[in-house]
């Protein structure tokens, strides 16, 4: 994600029809322990990007839909604190090494 503004940017959450909700995660490695926590908001750097990866921030689908299957293409929105949302197509993945 691309952020041209002169502003920082905090993503604050996201929501898409194919997931009951979506949590923004981050996966670290503390004292040779992998893990995942959950975060309240990810900032998008002014002029910067933000990349979703495996081992980085990552948005989790609870409660997927039936249907939803390895690298389809979802609907999603993203929402801002500034109140702001965008709205894309996001490929479904599997597990912190897909």
């Amino acid at each position: 994600m691309k952020n041209d503004s002169d502003t920082a940017r905090a993503l604050t959450g996201a929501s898409s029809p194919a997931c009951g909700s979506i949590m923004l995660h981050q996966s670290k490695t503390e004292n040779g322990v992998d893990k995942m926590v959950m975060v309240k908001q990810v900032e998008v750097p002014a002029h910067g990007t933000l990349q979703f990866a495996p081992h980085g921030y990552h948005l989790m689908c609870m409660k997927p839909s039936a249907d939803m299957k390895q690298g389809q293409q979802v609907p999603m929105t993203l929402r801002f604190a500034d109140g702001a949302t965008l709205t894309g197509q996001f490929e479904v993945r599997v597990g912190a090494d897909q």
